[in-house]
């Protein structure tokens, strides 16, 4: 299949970012405690991550069984881009009930997930490239990579 190595890399970065969210466990936050929004960017950085992993299969298992590249991403972004839309509104209401986007991080954060998940829906519904598709999961994984590093920059040396 075309750009199976840039998927299968893409996968393996996100499944080394998901294991560096150990590390945050191990930082003392400041005041002591994570704060409900740090929480929430923890566990989004290991969710985030296996999504990025099983979305990068995805359009690999599909070729398996239609043999169509071009079908095999519009399949795939369109069950991406429908899982993405929830996840992205489920995060939202999280995020609004912390306290919202108060941070340029969180801002990021909140702006990132949707965008990522419209190139999803572009991708399924007009381009059904590899491209844009590969694009979207960088995007979609750059939330996870930016929750990462917010949680480590924020922690007491």
């Amino acid at each position: 299949m075309t750009g199976e190595a840039l998927l299968l890399g893409i996968a393996t970065i996100a499944v080394a970012v998901a294991g560096f969210t150990a590390v945050t466990s191990t930082l003392v936050p400041p005041g002591g405690a994570w704060s409900p929004a740090m929480r929430i960017r923890q566990r989004a950085i290991v969710s985030t991550s296996f999504n990025v992993v099983f979305e990068s299969l995805a359009p690999q298992v599909i070729f398996a069984g239609t043999g169509d590249t071009v079908a095999s991403f519009r399949i795939a972004s369109a069950g991406v881009a429908i899982y993405a839309t929830g996840i992205v509104i489920w995060r939202a209401r999280q995020m609004l009930r912390a306290g919202g986007p108060r941070t340029p991080v969180a801002l990021i954060l909140f702006v990132v997930g949707p965008l990522a998940t419209l190139l999803f829906w572009a991708n399924a519904l007009i381009f059904a490239s590899l491209a844009v598709f590969a694009l979207a999961l960088c995007l979609q994984l750059s939330i996870a990579v930016v929750s990462f590093y917010s949680l480590v920059s924020a922690a007491q040396s």
